[in-house]
């Protein structure tokens, strides 16, 4: 009887901030002026993104479900026992993930990189001789409200998404996300597995 290959997948998001030296140039004017006192608050000058997600293709965001994502990466659940969701070829999984300027006024520039954190690339089983690695397998969409930023772009053709226009203080950033397994992908990669990072990065402005 021939098997029906299947992989596993987990996903997790990770955020990374860039600051600007801003603060600190403006600082650096007044340390001349002896007979002045300066107080610098730089409180309200942090720069700070946050994030979410769920595989639910309804889900919105709560103040409760925003998270540091840096410098660890945070999880998103795909299961109820949070092992690895199990695809088999010609499967999909639908998300939601989110980010958010958390910032108390700074605007940003934001973008969004699909990676395998630990890619195997060609890694062979010594034993089965079965390919360890799906990310190359997977196929992606991901949509920004109704607009369509990547349409069925298998991995090995993924590019970054950046917005020109900058995430204010407060905004947020909702995407749909679909994962597609090839109804083409076979036998040679029974029970391989992947992880996935959606990797938001800002820079102030």
């Amino acid at each position: 009887m021939r098997k029906q290959p299947r992989g596993r997948m987990r996903i997790a998001l990770a955020t990374g901030s860039l600051v600007a030296a801003g603060a600190l140039i403006t600082a650096a004017t007044f340390t001349d002026y002896a007979d002045v006192a300066v107080k610098l608050d730089g409180s309200r000058n942090t720069f700070d993104i946050v994030t979410a997600g769920k595989v639910d293709r309804t889900w919105l965001p709560s103040d409760a479900d925003w998270v540091q994502a840096n410098p660890h990466a945070y999880r998103v659940s795909l299961t109820s026992d949070n092992s690895g969701y199990l695809m088999a070829p010609g499967s999909t999984v639908d998300l939601r993930i989110a980010a958010k300027n958390n910032s108390p006024r700074l605007s940003g520039l934001l973008s969004l990189r699909i990676l395998d954190p630990q890619p195997r690339h060609d890694a062979k089983d010594p034993v089965t001789g079965t390919y360890l690695e799906l990310f190359d397998q997977l196929v992606f969409t991901v949509a920004d409200g109704g607009k369509v930023l990547l349409d069925r772009v298998p991995a090995d053709r993924l590019t970054s998404i950046s917005w020109p226009d900058p995430i204010k203080a407060g905004e947020r950033k909702v995407l749909d996300v679909r994962i597609e397994m090839p109804s083409t992908v076979d036998n040679r990669w029974q029970q391989a597995s992947t992880d996935i990072q959606f990797n938001f990065e800002a820079v102030n402005l």
